[in-house]
């Protein structure tokens, strides 16, 4: 069977029209022939077979008489005189033709597969020339088409508003409470007025506190009145029994004096949560953050992956701001609800890709090209005024040797693995290359496909 195979390639393998086949003598038959003569006519090839003894001759006049099988093998049996009677010659002929048959036919399927079902991928490494240049850029919304002689791409103007709320911790602390109050009796040398509000202190302490309520004092008559802590606390609950002067508040503040014959109650005092400041600062930025980011998710999903933005130029206005509590007001959690409108001015990647391309085909040289998805742009001082946004395009760029992937394909196909490298190291354009074959087989056995459907080429270049 091997020999079979080996013919087979050789049909394939040869680049003339006419193909000369050897016939051995052993483990060869009519269909054999058969198979080879109708490759050779798939091919558009010419088979002729050449008899290296007795045997091969009568199998190749067998074939060119459209003798069959059975006959042919009878007639080998007669020539070697066997004794053996018409029937037993028939029992044993014919399930050996069937079985060879089978194996011819699998042998054909299998090497067809292998033939016609191989993948190939190829990567050429090239060697990129850099090409670094600025273009000026103006996307004008009121542009209808990409104009490269004034550098004008159509624009798309966004207006987009979104809302939301966010939630915080509030990490401010603050002392709260209620003031100490109590009942003194004071008594008078002058006859004089006490405002509202006037201070007094504990001689004692030196804890102050004020007249609750405004009060004209008559000589030497006691009067029992209202007073308030000027802080909370619980160490305004002083005692009973103590003396108070005025500090203020009083047309004479020497002259007065008084006592407390009930201890004070009523001051309390605990460290609470409050929001601040910075709370409130860290929700607006965070949560404007994330609403500017889904405006222009907004503007994707309504576009296009396309549409390009640039950050610099979004301009956000705040439309509504509200904070569950003010700064200093006890919390545990802030939360901030917002609206936002994002205005700016967009446009397609593919617009400035050809304008990019226009402006600097003229710098490239004839035989190159630029190298595919290897082109960066970066808006550089960009500006949005009315209608327009400009910017200086700051190009990165590859210019690359043109490559013919069809022409290499085409050249490619049906070769051996040998035959093939030896076809990309004689590519002057490509710097290296690397070659896989699917499925994995010995190296006699590969092959490029025959269809270049099969075929994948993928440029890369040298970093």
């Amino acid at each position: 069977m091997k020999h079979f195979f080996d013919l087979m390639e050789k049909i394939l393998g040869a680049e003339n029209g006419e193909v000369t086949l050897e016939i051995p003598e052993g483990n060869f038959n009519l269909l054999m022939l058969q198979a080879l003569r109708d490759k050779g006519r798939r091919e558009n090839k010419t088979i002729r077979f050449i008899s290296t003894g007795p045997r091969s001759k009568r199998l190749i006049g067998s074939l060119e008489k459209g003798a069959g099988l059975p006959e042919i093998e009878r007639e080998e049996k007669e020539a070697a005189k066997v004794p053996r009677s018409r029937g037993l010659v028939r029992k044993l002929v014919v399930p050996f033709a069937f079985l060879i048959g089978i194996l011819i036919v699998l042998g054909a399927a299998a090497f067809g597969a292998l033939y016609y079902l191989p993948k190939a991928e190829i990567i050429l490494t090239l060697s990129p020339i850099p090409l670094v240049k600025e273009i000026t850029v103006t996307v004008d919304t009121a542009a209808t088409e990409m104009d490269a002689a004034t550098g004008t791409v159509p624009g798309t103007s966004q207006v987009v508003e979104e809302n939301g709320t966010k939630s915080t911790p509030a990490t401010g602390t603050a002392i709260v409470g209620e003031k100490a109050k109590g009942t003194i009796a004071f008594t008078s040398t002058l006859n004089q007025h006490c405002s509202a509000g006037a201070r007094l202190k504990e001689d004692s302490s030196s804890l102050v506190f004020t007249l609750d309520a405004a009060t004209d004092f008559a000589i030497l008559v006691p009067q029992d009145k209202a007073v308030t802590a000027e802080k909370i606390g619980t160490a305004y609950n002083i005692t009973s029994g103590k003396t108070f002067h005025f500090l203020s508040g009083c047309d004479s503040i020497g002259s007065i004096a008084g006592q407390n014959s009930d201890a004070f109650t009523g001051g309390t005092s605990e460290e609470v949560t409050i929001a601040t400041v910075a709370d409130q600062s860290k929700l607006l930025t965070d949560l404007q953050k994330e609403l500017v980011s889904k405006a222009k998710e907004t503007i994707q999903s309504q576009s296009g992956i396309d549409e390009v933005l640039i950050d610099k130029v979004i301009k956000t206005t705040i439309v509504e701001k509200t904070y569950s509590h003010a700064v200093g007001e006890q919390a545990e959690q802030v939360t901030l609800t917002l609206k936002i409108k994002l205005t700016t001015i967009t446009y397609k990647g593919t617009d400035i890709q050809n304008l990019i391309s226009q402006s600097l085909s003229s710098l490239i040289p004839s035989g190159y090209t630029l190298f595919p998805g290897e082109v960066e742009i970066e808006p550089l001082d960009p500006v949005l005024k009315g209608s327009k946004l400009t910017f200086k395009a700051k190009v990165s760029a590859q210019v690359i040797q043109e490559i013919d992937e069809e022409k290499i394909k085409n050249d490619l196909a049906g070769r051996n693995a040998r035959s093939a490298q030896d076809y990309l190291n004689s590519l002057s354009d490509v710097n290296a290359y690397e070659l896989v074959l699917w499925p994995n087989l010995p190296e006699s056995l590969q092959r490029i496909p025959k269809t270049i459907k099969r075929i994948t080429i993928t440029l890369v270049t040298e970093e």
